[in-house]
């Protein structure tokens, strides 16, 4: 903890007094010495081995994947579990004994086509024993074999069983291409995410012809080529013009979950999470973009970078902290929260899932003391609707299901809801009467 707070200090005096990161003119001392160390064809050997790949050579790059599977111990108190979500591995940290409710889910970078749940072994453990959080990491599918949106696909798999294993708060995290993964999934899930954290993400699956791009595209821990490789695997064509493959291109995003980018300065990748950044301030979502100066590609991952992983680490612990720190003065003795089941008609299923999408989204935005209202389908029984709500007491409860939008949802969907069972409450309040005769 102590090293933690030690770089904490470090990035009060690295970004001034007003916040503002004091920029670097050349690379630091520990990414000088990282790529001085580093085989001076290391990226054209990589580029040559995805692009074997493509060619349906895979000899090569599975070479390169085999030598980067180094597994970490995790620290001292953590304990960790591996497990399967349908046919990937995914493991996870418990900084405590039983779970909690909060959990942050770690997607591993290495262009979609490398790397998996060990890269990240290291960094998931020290997050998981510094943030006091649980952390979850997932072996997705990888490219070229797996291209857009495989991957993807694997994630949303996660998210839906952290909600079955009972966590209430799912942020996620990524790096690189994880980072993308992270954002993607972020913009599938929108308000049911409680914050995202994305390193040096690749947002726009395509070159950018950025200055960034530009400027470092050779030389600097991530190539252009290398970069544009990685790219051809995951979203050839017109897959990279997909907002779900590239969440540059999204054309909105409401309800998008709080965001932290933690940027290399000295990466081809810097100026498209800038990019990002600013869309999502444009479009009301809070958002801190920080670059760490001097920094290269990589640098959560790659060992040799110390001092850039500890302010990365750092900046994430804080995100988390505060987060959840808000939550707990959000969420008092006095508030409500309540979880239920409903099961509707299938055959009127989907106008059940605009109502009650447009009343959640409603009452969030028009009523201060509802927190949340969410809804989340049963896989194999989609006309199985799970309902979480979150309301500041008993007041904002009893003030809500007298409103207007929420009378139009209920009167309007007593013909739709065969079954409502109330799962879990608390404190207890009188049950709300869906349906006559449900329970």
């Amino acid at each position: 903890m102590n090293v933690v707070l030690k770089w904490c200090l470090r990035i009060v005096l690295l970004t001034g007094i007003w916040g503002v990161p004091l920029m670097s003119q050349e690379l630091s001392k520990e990414s000088k010495a990282f790529l001085a160390a580093r085989d001076a064809d290391a990226q054209e050997r990589m580029t040559f081995a995805v692009r074997s790949a493509l060619q349906g050579n895979f000899s090569l790059l599975n070479r390169v994947r085999s030598g980067m599977l180094q597994d970490a111990e995790p620290p001292s108190g953590v304990r960790v579990e591996n497990t399967r979500v349908a046919d990937r591995r995914i493991r996870f940290y418990f900084p405590g004994v039983v779970s909690g409710k909060a959990i942050v889910l770690y997607l591993h970078g290495g262009g979609w086509t490398l790397g998996g749940l060990e890269g990240s072994a290291r960094f998931c453990g020290d997050l998981a024993k510094v943030s006091g959080l649980d952390v979850a990491t997932l072996d997705y599918r990888l490219a070229p074999e797996h291209r857009a949106s495989a991957a993807l696909e694997d994630v949303l798999a996660a998210v839906r069983m952290l909600r079955e294993r009972g966590y209430r708060r799912i942020y996620l995290a990524g790096d690189s291409a994880g980072g993308n993964l992270a954002a993607s999934a972020a913009g599938k899930e929108r308000s049911a995410i409680a914050g995202v954290i994305l390193y040096y993400p690749v947002v726009l699956a395509k070159n950018d012809r950025s200055e960034s791009w530009r400027k470092y595209g050779t030389g600097f821990g991530l190539d252009g080529s290398l970069m544009e490789a990685f790219n051809e695997s995951y979203a050839p064509g017109a897959l990279a013009n997909d907002p779900a493959v590239s969440p540059l291109l999204a054309k909105e995003c409401a309800h998008y979950p709080e965001t932290l980018i933690v940027a290399a300065e000295c990466d081809v990748l810097h100026d498209q999470g800038k990019a990002f950044a600013e869309l999502l301030k444009k479009n009301g979502v809070p958002v801190t973009h920080r670059t760490l100066s001097g920094t290269i590609h990589a640098f959560m991952t790659y060992p040799g970078m110390e001092q850039a992983y500890q302010e990365g680490l750092c900046l994430a612990v804080n995100f988390l902290n505060r987060k959840e720190n808000s939550m707990k003065q959000v969420i008092t003795p006095e508030s409500i929260v309540r979880i239920s089941r409903i099961e509707v008609d299938p055959a009127q299923l989907s106008e059940y899932l605009t109502l009650v999408t447009e009343c959640g989204r409603e009452s969030m935005a028009k009523e201060p003391g509802v927190y949340l209202m969410y809804s989340m389908q049963e896989k194999a029984h989609p006309e199985r609707i799970s309902i979480l709500e979150i309301y500041a007491d008993r007041a904002a409860y009893e003030h809500h299901i007298q409103t207007p939008h929420f009378q139009k949802y209920k009167q309007g969907t007593l013909k739709m809801v065969r079954k409502l069972e109330l799962l879990d409450q608390n404190p207890l309040v009188p049950e709300m009467k869906m349906k006559e005769g449900a329970g």
